[in-house]
């Protein structure tokens, strides 16, 4: 039966009670939410959930935070991911006739700081976690001059499908819709639509710290070596004597026996048996670099072959250049229009994420040298990117080749040398400029 609240108060993100269980998690608990969340879906179109709280995910998100708290490599790769998505990589921008985004310089300062890169955060992480609500308030911060407050709002109080906020975790009233009028404006809730990644990953961690538990166990009984002493005495008090004398042995590193008794070492013979632990750990990185990042060798794996590590960086690049779509979608369709309506920003401006190459040093470097055997280049821009600064650029034509600034052969060239020997010396051919950034002429 469908329940018509009229609970209207003021929401209050400080009110919020949840309850968090992040430790001893296990594959069975995973199984149930799996399990309660189909229950979920079979029944929502029939029953509507009105009144009642069907898409609870409060457990689930138990199971997500435990993971990325206690598993090293899940929490590296989000991190690396956050790398790609925040700083001064995004901007808005304007179209202008030729249909290009120019960056509006006054309108993109006012979404870059703290607020906005846990703004960004949040919109990554409904990718990951399914879902994220975001609380948006109109205050100005009286030091900075941008918003003071963009909250994420805790998931284990908000039902996404059901679109709304409870007050309590698992109980419907009080509690909050998205749609209400009075709401919409300052709360957005982005859903993917799924469990999110983290359904696929938590199940492969949760086996992982199995594993690694018995890995442990397994270390310890046959990693350490085992110290036999052998005695000819009967005397149990001297056996016991040989034993404290071995045992103390470790840190006085001396030890003094009878005539006829013997200390022997007794090692593990390696058998690979660890590998069944190590392979099936590696195994699970690799899967979880693989769903979110597109490459495990992005994570910290190396890889054998240059071909194989560009390959993986491609891939790399075109997972991170996903996020950035979505991200963009998001802010253009939910959060910029919030911000013009708040007066906060300007309208006619769009989010975009810079267009620029994602490369390594060396890869500018060689990407530097073959513009500037072409084009001008700025000193302004070679300062920006890389730290140096560089004056006039020397390789310039003026008045055409064989003209002033540096050019042909330069004064010492009297054509002595043949045209092959002018080129490996100079590294250019005769009536082409050099090169200033590479250090040839």
């Amino acid at each position: 039966m469908e329940v018509e609240t009229t609970d209207k108060e003021k929401f209050n993100i400080d009110l919020l009670e949840a309850i968090f269980r992040t430790s001893k998690k296990t594959i069975q608990e995973y199984v149930r939410e799996i399990e309660r969340y189909n229950r979920f879906k079979s029944v929502q179109n029939v029953l509507g959930g009105q009144g009642c709280v069907m898409d609870d995910r409060g457990r689930l998100m138990d199971l997500y935070d435990a993971c990325v708290q206690q598993d090293a490599h899940l929490a590296g790769v989000i991190e690396t991911l956050e790398s790609q998505i925040i700083g001064e990589r995004y901007m808005l921008a304007r179209v202008n006739d030729k249909g290009k985004f120019v960056k509006d310089v006054k309108e993109t300062e006012k979404v870059q700081g703290s607020q906005f890169d846990k703004l960004i955060r949040g919109i990554m992480e409904a990718k990951l976690y399914g879902y994220t609500a975001i609380e948006i308030l109109p205050d100005i911060d009286k030091w900075t001059g941008k918003l003071k407050t963009i909250n994420l709002i805790e998931r284990r109080n908000v039902l996404p499908d059901q679109r709304r906020i409870v007050r309590r975790q698992g109980i419907w009233l009080p509690g909050w819709d998205f749609d209400d009028r009075q709401y919409e404006n300052n709360y957005i809730l982005v859903n993917s639509g799924s469990l999110g990644l983290f359904s696929a990953t938590t199940p492969l961690i949760l086996a992982k710290k199995f594993t690694l538990a018995n890995y442990v166990n397994f270390s310890h009984t046959y990693g350490q070596p085992i110290i036999h002493g052998k005695t000819d005495s009967t005397m149990q008090s001297d056996r016991k004597k040989l034993a404290n004398d071995i045992a103390s042995a470790a840190q006085n590193k001396v030890i003094v026996t009878g005539l006829n008794d013997e200390v022997d070492i007794k090692t593990f013979t390696m058998s690979n048996s660890e590998k069944i632990f190590t392979g099936l750990m590696e195994l699970v990185d690799r899967d979880v670099s693989n769903l979110i990042l597109g490459s495990e060798s992005m994570a910290g794996a190396t890889m054998s072959y240059v071909g194989a590590t560009r390959a993986h960086q491609d891939i790399f690049r075109d997972r991170v250049e996903s996020y950035r779509r979505y991200i963009e979608n998001v802010m253009n369709e939910e959060v910029l229009p919030r911000l013009v309506a708040m007066g906060y920003l300007e309208k006619g401006t769009v989010f975009k994420y810079a267009k620029r190459l994602e490369m390594s040093d060396q890869d500018q470097i060689q990407l530097y040298d073959f513009i500037t055997d072409k084009f001008e280049v700025s000193p302004d821009e070679i300062e920006k990117t890389f730290g140096v600064v560089v004056g006039k650029q020397i390789n310039l034509v003026e008045g055409g080749n064989g003209g002033g600034g540096g050019t042909a052969g330069g004064d010492d060239d009297r054509n002595i040398m043949s045209d092959e020997e002018y080129y490996k010396r100079y590294g250019h051919r005769r009536g082409e400029p050099g090169n200033f950034f590479t250090g040839r002429r």
